[in-house]
């Protein structure tokens, strides 16, 4: 969890005092923005973080072109201050390794990491990702 001090100013002075993640655990219930196919970038996080939600993810992310390629990483996670409390990044990933490295590389600009084992896409599935980790884990 983000330390109080970090945490961003987000609208007129309004601070948030409790991370999302801890307001859960008190029993709140939260507003969440389930990740998106090409809209769950930073612009949209932020824009629905302005109406209300708590915990946002991001769009899927391909955890081995996410390691092994800088321009992956610039183009498919960036955030700042004020996207950084309740943010969820999903990566796709079909191995441990892989989903442990990407993982590493953003553990510090989020509160928490999602795999992605429900998305039915043919590309998805064709590739070991998404609802094909149900069928062979």
């Amino acid at each position: 969890n983000l330390k109080q001090e970090e945490m961003a100013d987000l609208e007129g002075g309004t601070r948030i005092e409790t991370s999302p993640i801890q307001r859960m655990l008190d029993g709140e219930f939260l507003h969440i923005a389930a990740p998106m196919v090409r809209y769950s970038k930073m612009p949209f996080r932020l824009l629905a973080r302005r109406w209300g939600c708590d915990v946002i993810y991001t769009q899927m992310i391909v955890s081995d072109d996410f390691n092994r390629s800088h321009f992956a990483r610039e183009s498919e996670f960036t955030t700042n201050p004020y996207d950084r409390a309740g943010l969820v990044v999903q990566f796709a990933a079909k191995n441990a390794k892989e989903l442990g490295d990407a993982a590493e590389r953003v553990a510090k600009y989020c509160d928490g990491i999602d795999i992605n084992c429900g998305c039915p896409q043919k590309w998805v599935m064709a590739e070991g990702y998404g609802s094909k980790l149900l069928q062979s884990p």
